[in-house]
């Protein structure tokens, strides 16, 4: 009579619930791996802006070539800040996966 009673042990997230976490840890994911890409394109892109423009002699404007000369500098902030997206994007999809994965029994 009291096995009816028994509680019934879930082994993770309704699916709904899964669904709606999934979905929005995924975009998350694709966010922050786009950020890092982006800023990747960053580190590389401002210190060989300048050489490449002379090099096909492509007019610049002095403010262009003043900014890409400034931000050429800073290198190493855009790829600590596309180390940071990436990890950031891994530790959102190892959270996923073990938010989503089956709970052990006890």
């Amino acid at each position: 009579m009291t096995t009816s009673f028994a509680p019934t042990f879930r082994r993770g997230p309704s699916p709904l619930v899964g669904l709606t976490v999934g979905f929005i840890a995924g975009i998350t994911a694709i966010i922050l791996a786009v950020a890092g890409i982006t800023f990747v394109g960053l580190a590389i892109a401002f210190p060989i802006a300048l050489p490449i423009a002379e090099a096909y002699h492509l007019p610049v404007k002095a403010a262009d070539a003043a900014l890409a000369a400034q931000f050429a500098g800073f290198w190493w902030a855009f790829l600590a800040l596309a180390v940071a997206s990436f990890v950031s994007a891994g530790l959102v999809v190892a959270k996923l996966i073990n938010f989503l994965s089956p709970a052990p029994r006890d």
